[in-house]
């Protein structure tokens, strides 16, 4: 299992994708999956987004923990500061509660799928190498790339 300092630590290395980031409808929502690799070590990790009508998620795995999350649903409350959160909150992983903390950020532009990903990659300090195909509406039509 991983330690929330070993988390932290790799969340702080330098990583990158090195292919294109595209959106695929899955059932009326989208999802994305990629390959991400710390720099210096070459450990690999993966990222997920899921985007549907009212809810979001981005990712980030590291031997399938759950070292960093951005979600947007109705609620969580924090197992430590039993606070509430109504809406868009990250998950940190912690050695006890595992992906269950969480905070409200103050570096994702909120509102917007497209942006929120690319403050989540910045944040897990990830640069993309590949395109970045904007996600789809969930009708599918797609948006220009950018």
């Amino acid at each position: 299992m991983v330690t929330a300092d070993e988390a932290e630590n790799l969340l702080a290395k330098p990583k990158v994708i090195g292919a294109n980031l595209t959106w695929r409808p899955d059932r009326g929502m989208q999802r994305l999956n990629a390959a991400v690799q710390a720099e210096e070590t070459g450990e690999m990790l993966e990222l997920r987004g899921y985007v549907g009508q009212r809810n979001r998620s981005f990712v980030l795995l590291y031997q399938n923990v759950p070292i960093r999350k951005y979600t947007v649903h109705s609620r969580h409350k924090d197992p430590v500061t039993k606070e509430t959160v109504t809406g868009p909150h990250k998950h940190t992983w912690d050695d006890i509660y595992e992906d269950n903390r969480v905070y409200v950020p103050n570096d994702i532009r909120i509102g917007n799928p497209d942006e929120e990903l690319m403050d989540f990659l910045k944040e897990c300090n990830i640069t993309l190498r590949g395109r970045y195909n904007r996600q789809l509406s969930i009708s599918g039509s797609q948006e220009e790339p950018s």
